[in-house]
């Protein structure tokens, strides 16, 4: 058998491997939200920076639950707790798949100091993921960050009474 009548079978067999992987994350795109929420959970941590910034965690559950812990900078320190529409967190378990959340890289930082660090994680349907957030997060995350805080109505602990004149 000559050398050419090797390497001829062993090319084409690479040649469709490589399709057949290309084609099949073509058609597989983004993975889709499971059908149930209930077992979701869905985390934001904020820490302090060197100022005021708003020090508080919440976690939202499947069922509606919002539980809030304000450490500092807030408006409400302590334990809280809230129920929020299902829709709205099926609408934000959502968001994740959207943004592609399980692909984001674990942390986003830099050498520099003194800024708040933001972490977000899910726990759904036996996965789980936390991305930590303190410097050069892509617009995606940061966004999600805000709609967590959004859905949970956070403000109603973190932001400070307004003084009127």
């Amino acid at each position: 058998m000559s050398g050419d009548s090797v390497i001829a079978p062993v090319a084409l067999g690479l040649a469709v491997g490589i399709g057949l992987v290309i084609g099949f994350s073509i058609l597989s795109g983004p993975i889709p939200p499971p059908e149930s929420i209930a077992n979701a959970e869905i985390t934001l941590d904020r820490t302090v920076c060197f100022g005021s910034c708003p020090d508080y965690s919440l976690t939202i559950y499947g069922n509606g639950t919002v539980t809030y812990e304000g450490r500092n900078f807030v408006a409400v320190t302590g334990k809280q707790s809230a129920t929020i529409p299902e829709q709205d967190v099926r609408n934000l378990v959502g968001y994740f798949y959207d943004i592609n959340y399980f692909s984001l890289r674990d942390e986003y930082t830099a050498q520099v100091t003194d800024l708040p660090t933001t972490t977000t994680s899910i726990r759904i349907d036996g996965r789980f993921k936390q991305v930590i957030d303190y410097y050069g997060a892509p617009e995606e995350l940061v966004l999600l960050e805000a709609r967590i805080d959004e859905v949970a109505k956070s403000d109603r602990w973190v932001d400070s009474p307004q003084i009127v004149d």
